[in-house]
């Protein structure tokens, strides 16, 4: 459990503080279509000061973030950077969610010597791009894709597979997950027998799949977003078989899979590999879990526990550091050793990097349930 979870999740009344608040910036995705991935962001890091606050704040002074909405866009993430940056003098940086505009607050953030804390974005150009990659001002918190396909290669390697056949949607987020997929399979000698990428639009995949089934892989590796329901349906189509593994989406298998199906043994095999769980057993996440459906009525996201954690962490190198100074938050950060309420450690690599653990997942007893922990 993380240290600051370790306070409980009970609700005090906010201390009275005299002294002006602790900054920390935020830019994520507030407006457009995709403003509720922002929204779950904003979520975990207002719980986050929640309990902060109620705890004390640090330094004796409250914690506030200060929001910028980047809606997507490179050129606006660049001047609501600049904003947070010169206007409010945050000590540290969150965000940017989208990763285009990731990679244009990165340079902007690394200049004004403010740690940017990269709590959502899962490209590994940033962890290589990061620590030694040059960028001594930018941190990576949460798994990236290839932290994901490492340990789910690595578990599928435990298993005795030798061929795997990889099935990706066409955007950018997924086809950057296959190719560390494919990547990650070759340095455990997996072989990867095909590659496929489903056209846009596609709603019939039968043909697709029984072109990779006549290849006799070991697994289908999934990698889907939009088409994870006319996958499950073409599963049950051709007879299974295969088993799945992958990023899986279980409540899609679950809606587009006959219950006769699933009785039978269809979805018995299948592995797939999160990021956050939140039925996970471990008693932190059962905590995050219940506090923030009392407070919002949601189940919590994995942006919202990934940001979570990033205020606790930027939080913990503040008092660690005692001076919210940018350059002391950034060698604070540098050397935190702050437990994870994923599993793990959050303990930066040469690329400030951190891994946390992650979960393979599957159905037991017709619910999902938490297999094994994985990562480091």
């Amino acid at each position: 459990m993380s240290a600051l979870l370790a306070v409980g999740f009970a609700i005090a009344g906010n201390p009275a503080f005299a002294a002006d608040p602790v900054r920390i910036g935020v830019t994520t995705i507030l407006s457009g279509p995709n403003a509720d991935r922002g929204q779950s962001e904003q979520y975990g890091v207002e719980l986050a000061l929640q309990r902060i606050n109620a705890s004390g704040g640090v330094l004796g002074r409250p914690v506030e973030a200060f929001y910028a909405d980047n809606a997507a866009d490179p050129a606006t993430g660049i001047a609501a950077a600049k904003r947070l940056i010169e206007q409010q003098h945050v000590s540290a940086l969150l965000g940017a969610l989208a990763t285009p505009v990731t990679r244009a607050v990165m340079p902007v953030a690394n200049d004004a010597k403010v740690p940017f804390v990269i709590d959502i974005s899962a490209g590994q150009e940033f962890v290589d791009a990061a620590g030694s990659g040059g960028y001594a001002y930018v941190f990576k918190t949460s798994p990236s894709d290839g932290d994901v396909a490492t340990a789910m290669t690595q578990w599928l390697k435990a298993r005795n597979v030798k061929r795997i056949v990889i099935l990706t949607d066409d955007n950018d987020f997924n086809r950057a997950n296959a190719a560390a997929m494919e990547k990650a399979a070759t340095a455990v000698h997996i072989e990867t027998l095909a590659s496929e990428t489903v056209a846009k639009g596609t709603t019939d995949l039968a043909p697709s799949l029984e072109r990779l089934k006549a290849l006799q892989p070991d697994r289908i590796v999934t990698l889907l977003s939009v088409s994870s329901g006319a996958f499950f349906r073409a599963y049950e189509q051709i007879g299974g078989g295969i088993p799945v593994a992958g990023r899986v989406d279980f409540t899609a298998a679950i809606a587009n899979l006959s219950p006769r199906f699933v009785a039978a043994g269809g979805l018995d095999q299948a592995a797939g590999i999160s990021v956050f769980t939140p039925s996970a057993p471990e008693s932190g996440v059962r905590e995050f879990a219940a506090a923030y459906r009392e407070k919002y009525g949601l189940a919590p996201t994995q942006r919202s526990v990934f940001a979570f954690e990033a205020m606790e962490l930027v939080v913990d190198a503040i008092r660690r550091a005692n001076s919210d100074d940018p350059v002391a938050v950034q060698q604070a950060l540098r050397s935190t050793r702050m437990p994870s309420m994923l599993g793990g450690t959050f303990a930066m690599d040469e690329h400030n990097h951190s891994h946390v653990m992650m979960q393979i997942v599957g159905m037991r007893d017709g619910k999902l349930a938490v297999l094994e922990q994985v990562g480091k």
